[in-house]
């Protein structure tokens, strides 16, 4: 049986703005198999990155509608991995406000070895990615890409994945 197309799992108590609420929908059948892993991975990056409270919203979708989001909201053509939209988060006061929309097909077309289990990680590495961003990180210089990508590696270790970027 297949789950219903969206989600909601609660870091707290979801409704209460003093905890973190956290949705997830998608678009990809068999992504709903990676929801526990992504409600983990931001649960695990907001509180690491100072996070307490707010609401962020995870959205799975595939490569055709990844590629109308980025070529509508950075008039870039073609699907990306993952896009971060902040709604308001202030880290200094441990509000996060966001979406985050990862693509289950760049997932799977870039996972090593070829196994969902690889795809899973490789969506939890893009929703580390979009939850740094809005923790103030960046990855356009050399130097702050590989410390965004050493944080992503070290923040997926810690929740058991292992390193995905660096592999």
């Amino acid at each position: 049986m297949t789950p219903p197309r969206a989600t909601g799992a609660g870091v707290g108590d979801g409704g209460d703005r003093q905890a973190l609420g956290i949705d997830v929908a998608w678009r990809i059948r068999a992504a709903w198999r990676a929801v526990p892993l992504l409600v983990r991975v931001a649960r695990h990056v907001a509180r690491r990155e100072g996070f307490s409270r707010g609401s962020l919203s995870i959205a799975v979708v595939g490569a055709r509608r990844m590629a109308r989001l980025h070529a509508e909201t950075t008039g870039i053509r073609g699907s990306t991995d993952v896009l971060t939209f902040d709604l308001g988060t202030s880290r200094r006061r441990g509000l996060l406000e966001a979406e985050i929309v990862v693509c289950a097909d760049e997932a799977r077309r870039r996972a090593r070895p070829f196994t969902l289990a690889a795809a899973r990680a490789e969506l939890a590495l893009y929703l580390a990615h979009g939850l740094l961003h809005l923790s103030g990180y960046d990855d356009h210089d050399p130097a702050a890409f590989r410390r965004m990508h050493e944080r992503e590696d070290d923040l997926l270790r810690e929740l058991g994945v292992g390193a995905v970027f660096w592999r």
